[in-house]
């Protein structure tokens, strides 16, 4: 899977341009606020419907603009998808795949797969429970079409259950009406903890192997999901369901006397740990980069494995933070994979790219300056 080419239109600080890409090394070179990262914004948004920024739409648009316009040419296995996407600041957001509109946007994800690296990766191991599930809930959209449906459906019986349980004590009538969104709860939120815990598992076993070899056989990588139903011995969907709804039972004064869901998906975590230690609180930043790497890396293998496919990765400025090491396994990773790379510095990077057959593009203000192939 690769990206032929990509167009802007009042996207940010690009105000039109097109550009056609190397199946395999790209690198966007220039200072930093010259719109560097919103290239690749752009692409991680026309891929999976959001900014990895977390940024609102009417913020992509570029300034005084009422509208930016985003479109991308991606081959996938011998077969050519022309995604496009129009946002509008008084509309809602178009989507299209070869001219056709899309009647649902979760229809756009899947179609493209992306792993991005940027500096906030750290974020994963040193970051709030927050963080992890919003890898978890972008790298498993990616691969499963139906969970960002659940996301979605979840999060609006969450808001209704909880504001229900604000009412219980003024209106006992109510009572009745928590056990149907209690079942509601458990149907939805237990599928999401079982994708989450397939994931999981998938993960865990392929970041241990690369971790074990970023750190020269030195380190032992362990990843362990963090559900407030407790361990799961298996990911079956009936046990899961049990498991929720036993603990919502157990729990129902509580949940009442605070006005609040105390349990499901919207609580869960990875503990990372690393030689027995939980890499949140001890370990060293080098260490922290090295999960965090071996985490990132894993998404690979795990696309090329569910999607037959390679992903496109995109890395924001990394290289430079990482040490010879790390850079070098990295490369070493994505040598099959069409990469698109920024950086601020040209001369380490181009020496350390020198003889990989690829595209190097200037930018300055929002421009393309001047491309070397």
């Amino acid at each position: 899977m690769y990206v032929e080419n990509l167009y802007l239109e009042n996207y940010r600080n690009f105000e039109k341009i097109s550009i056609e890409l190397n199946e395999k090394l790209n690198l966007f070179i220039g200072d930093n606020a010259q719109g560097k990262t919103n290239l690749i914004e752009a692409i991680f948004y026309i891929s999976i419907g959001r900014s990895f920024r977390f940024s609102k739409d009417s913020n992509l648009i570029m300034f005084e603009k009422d509208r930016n316009y985003i479109k991308i040419k991606v081959q996938r296995r011998k077969d050519t998808k022309e995604i496009e996407v129009e946002i509008n600041k008084d509309k809602n957001k178009t989507y299209k795949i070869n001219k056709v509109t899309l009647e649902k946007n979760s229809e756009l994800v899947g179609i493209v797969n992306i792993v991005v690296f940027s500096p906030d990766n750290l974020d994963l191991i040193k970051g709030s429970p927050g963080d992890r599930r919003k890898f978890l809930n972008i790298e498993i959209s990616q691969l499963k079409p139906k969970y960002k449906y659940l996301l979605k459906k979840y999060k609006k019986i969450l808001l209704q259950r909880n504001n229900l349980l604000k009412t219980i004590n003024e209106n006992t009538n109510n009572y009745r009406l928590l056990e149907v969104w209690d079942e509601h709860l458990i149907e939805t939120g237990s599928q999401i903890i079982q994708y989450r815990n397939e994931f999981i598992n998938k993960i865990k076993k392929i970041s241990k192997k690369i971790h074990w070899e970023l750190s020269g056989e030195k380190e032992k990588l362990s990843i362990i999901y963090k559900t407030g139903l407790g361990l799961l011995k298996n990911g079956e969907l009936d046990y899961i369901k049990e498991k929720f709804k036993n603990k919502l039972i157990e729990n129902r004064e509580r949940e009442i006397e605070r006005g609040i869901t105390l349990y499901g998906p919207h609580l869960d975590d990875m503990k990372i740990i690393i030689n027995s230690k939980n890499s949140r609180y001890y370990s060293s930043q080098g260490q922290k980069r090295t999960a965090a790497l071996s985490l990132k890396l894993s998404e690979i293998d795990i696309i090329r494995e569910e999607k037959k496919d390679n992903p496109i990765v995109l890395l924001d400025d990394v290289l430079s933070e990482l040490d010879n090491k790390r850079r070098s396994h990295l490369l070493k990773y994505i040598e099959e994979v069409q990469t698109i790379i920024t950086s601020t510095d040209d001369s380490d990077l181009l020496s350390l790219l020198d003889e990989k057959d690829k595209k190097i593009f200037y930018i300055n203000n929002g421009k393309i300056t001047n491309i070397i192939e």
